[in-house]
């Protein structure tokens, strides 16, 4: 449960790991940001099999559809 939810907050909440290091501390988990960063490695290997089998999944379709839309960013100059 650790682990998905250090995943979900740094790749779907968008929350970088330094900050999660501090969410943890304040919690009165002292867990360094390089452990968090060592985990976040690791699970991703731990994962390559589930993202080949979809791969291969969607690489079956003859045609696969993408949602283009822009998105608004602000210019960092």
């Amino acid at each position: 449960g650790l682990l998905a939810q250090v995943l979900v907050a740094k790749y779907q909440d968008h929350l970088p790991l330094y900050r999660q290091e501090g969410i943890f501390g304040r919690a009165g988990l002292a867990i360094p940001q390089s452990t968090l960063a060592h985990w976040v490695g690791q699970m991703g290997v731990q994962l390559q099999p589930l993202v080949d089998a979809l791969k291969e999944e969607l690489l079956a379709f003859p045609v696969l559809h993408a949602d283009e839309t822009p998105v608004a960013m602000l210019d960092p100059g």
